[in-house]
C-alpha cells in the first residue's frame, strides 16, 4: 500500500520457483493489501511476459532478475530490459515510464543485481 497499490491493482509475479520465501512473502504481501497477482505461462518466454504485462495492466513486477532462461545463456534480467529498453537510463529510485507498459510502476527484483 506504501507503495501506491490499491485494493483491485494487479501485479506481475514472475519468482523463481527455489526463492519460496520471496514467493510466498509477495503474494501474502499482495493478498494482504487487496492486490491481484497475475499468472502466466512463465517458461522464461518474452512473449509470455509481454502478453503478461500488456493484458492485465498490471501495476508492478516482482522478477527474480538472476534466474536463466531455459535453453540459452541469458537471464530474465536480459528479457526484461529486452521488453523495457528505458530502463537502461535509469536509476533506483527513479519514477517507470515506458512507452509499451504506461500503466507499469513499479519494477521489483530479487536477488543481488542492480537494474543497470
Amino acid at each position: 500500500m506504501e507503495a501506491g497499490f490499491t485494493r483491485g491493482d494487479n501485479l506481475v509475479l514472475w519468482i523463481d520457483r527455489a526463492n519460496n520465501a520471496e514467493c510466498i512473502v509477495s503474494q501474502m504481501g499482495a493478498a494482504k493489501a487487496g492486490v491481484t497477482c497475475v499468472s502466466f505461462d512463465e517458461r522464461d518466454s518474452q512473449d509470455a511476459l509481454d502478453h503478461a504485462l500488456r493484458h492485465s495492466n498490471a501495476k508492478g513486477l516482482i522478477f527474480s532478475a538472476n534466474a536463466s532462461v531455459t535453453d540459452t545463456d541469458k537471464t530474465r534480467m536480459d528479457l526484461v530490459h529486452s521488453l523495457m529498453p528505458e530502463l537502461k537510463n535509469m536509476y533506483a529510485g527513479d519514477e517507470l515510464d515506458m512507452a509499451n507498459y504506461p500503466h507499469l510502476h513499479h519494477l521489483v527484483q530479487t536477488g543481488h543485481n542492480a537494474i543497470r
